[in-house]
């Protein structure tokens, strides 16, 4: 091979493996490589499934009437994380749907929003046991995690309206080798998880229904195929080439200079 063709072919190889502002620029408008999502869904409150933890806080002007209603050890936040101690004063929602409410009994809860399980149980409160009390319910296993090329990380969620970007400031952005135009979404519902896959370069994602994260999601993050041919390694192959042809050429100088001073 010609110096001349192995230059070019080098050239090539290096620039198809540049990353460019279109692979790393968020708030891209559409073009052939960027995608168009519609205006198809606006933020919707988390509906409650099987598995989830609730932390549930009755008050009254009259603590007696609901001192049996609240754990002494109150989880003051709404994430419990991987303590299992905290769960004994959250109630679980079980495989019908249900918790088990002290002297109310069971409750149905999956599917509905935090906001319906509040008022629900106001009402119950106010016909069977007190009529001026207050009641806060949280989940206690809000979280999200993100999982891919350079991140590996679990995030507990502060408040529940989070979008895609901030989620994203939570784990430090994402490496520059992340396939920013693959991201998939991992979502678990109540009929199965249900796996979705956006560019999150995409300008309209604003209007979308990729653009909140809920609950239990999971974003997994692809590598860019620019990492496996990207200008690092074809550097590195290049040193290595340099390294073995200079030691086959004073290995060859040394036998050429042995045998002539015989």
């Amino acid at each position: 091979m010609s110096k001349s063709c192995f230059l070019s072919i080098l050239s090539v190889l290096i620039l198809s493996s540049c990353i460019t502002y279109k692979d790393l620029n968020y708030m891209q408008k559409t073009s052939d490589d960027v995608m168009q999502y519609p205006d198809t869904v606006s933020y919707k409150e988390y509906q409650l499934q099987k598995g989830d933890y609730l932390n549930i806080r009755v008050y009254s002007l009259n603590k007696e009437d609901v001192a049996l209603y609240n754990c002494d050890n109150n989880v003051s936040g709404q994430n419990m994380g991987d303590d299992a101690s905290l769960r004994l004063c959250l109630y679980l929602i079980d495989e019908q749907g249900y918790i088990y409410y002290p002297y109310i009994g069971k409750v149905a809860v999956e599917g509905k929003t935090i906001r319906q399980i509040k008022f629900e149980l106001e009402n119950m409160f106010k016909e069977n046991i007190a009529k001026y009390v207050s009641i806060d319910v949280n989940l206690a296993n809000r979280s999200f995690s993100v999982i891919g090329e350079g991140i590996s990380k679990r995030i507990d969620m502060p408040h529940d309206k989070i979008t895609v970007f901030q989620a994203l400031a939570m784990v430090g952005d994402l490496p520059v080798y992340a396939n920013r135009s693959k991201i998939k979404l991992i979502r678990p519902t109540g009929k199965g998880t249900v796996v979705k896959e956006f560019d999150l370069r995409s300008k309209s994602i604003i209007n979308s229904e990729y653009y909140y994260i809920q609950p239990n999601d999971v974003l997994y993050v692809e590598n860019s195929k620019n990492k496996y041919i990207g200008i690092y390694h074809i550097s590195n192959a290049i040193n290595v080439a340099v390294s073995t042809a200079s030691l086959g050429i004073i290995a060859y100088k040394l036998i050429k200079t042995l045998k002539s001073s015989k």
